[in-house]
């Protein structure tokens, strides 16, 4: 099997014989600017250092694009499958094998621009309606603070529209992700900092060790070379 390059195609959906098995199942959601799709391609910040990752490891690999719930879930279940770009949390920690850091980022409630909800504290914002996406580390986040109203929808597109609508007060992001939306021009604002989290590829505990080893050393050398610093400049 030649090594994929992020191509989505229907390399993913392939029913391939067991001696062409790749290396390692990658899967992903459409989470811009950590990974999305841009034309026949998975790009972002994360799958730009994950693909190099694979190379750099010479591991043969698919991808599938999914919603978070199924792209986390495979993850979760089947050996030799990891997820992207998945928040290292306490709750995930021991239900996978870490390869990281892929990046650190700030998680961030945010509001609708011009909206009269302006939580000065965290303990503020729990007076309101916080969406999230299902199964989103985000929502255990909310969880483990005590929100006692979170509105999950099964994909941030579903979220967003709650926000503009006035259904939901606040959106739980991550800051890469608000900066995504600021830069296409949505009237979004940021009401209250969450936390700080390391961002990685979380594989199932039943993936092959040394195949989690390579893939840690290559991006350990991407970090060493400057590449890592390189590709995540291209998406600021």
């Amino acid at each position: 099997m030649k090594f994929a390059t992020g191509l989505i195609a229907l390399a993913a959906a392939t029913v391939m014989s067991p001696a062409m098995a790749a290396d390692i199942n990658l899967t992903t959601e459409e989470y811009k600017p950590f990974n999305y799709t841009d034309g026949d391609k998975i790009v972002g910040f994360g799958a730009d250092q994950v693909f190099e990752v694979m190379n750099r490891a010479g591991l043969s690999y698919d991808v599938e694009m999914a919603q978070w719930s199924r792209a986390i879930g495979l993850a979760e279940k089947k050996a030799d499958y990891c997820v992207f770009t998945a928040s290292h949390t306490a709750e995930r920690d021991p239900k996978f094998v870490w390869v990281e850091p892929l990046n650190v980022d700030r998680t961030l409630l945010m509001k609708k621009s011009g909206s009269d909800v302006n939580p000065s504290t965290i303990e503020d914002a729990k007076a309101f309606t916080v969406g999230t996406q299902s199964q989103d580390y985000t929502e255990s986040l909310l969880k483990d603070q005590g929100f006692p109203k979170i509105d999950a929808a099964k994909n941030m597109e579903t979220t967003l529209k709650k926000l503009d609508a006035g259904r939901i007060d606040l959106v739980a992001v991550s800051e890469a992700f608000y900066n995504s939306l600021k830069k296409d021009g949505k009237d979004v604002d940021i009401a209250v900092v969450l936390s700080e989290t390391v961002l990685s590829m979380a594989c199932n505990p039943g993936t092959n060790a040394g195949n989690v080893k390579k893939m840690q050393d290559a991006l350990k050398s991407m970090i060493d070379d400057g590449t890592q610093a390189k590709i995540l400049a291209n998406y600021q």
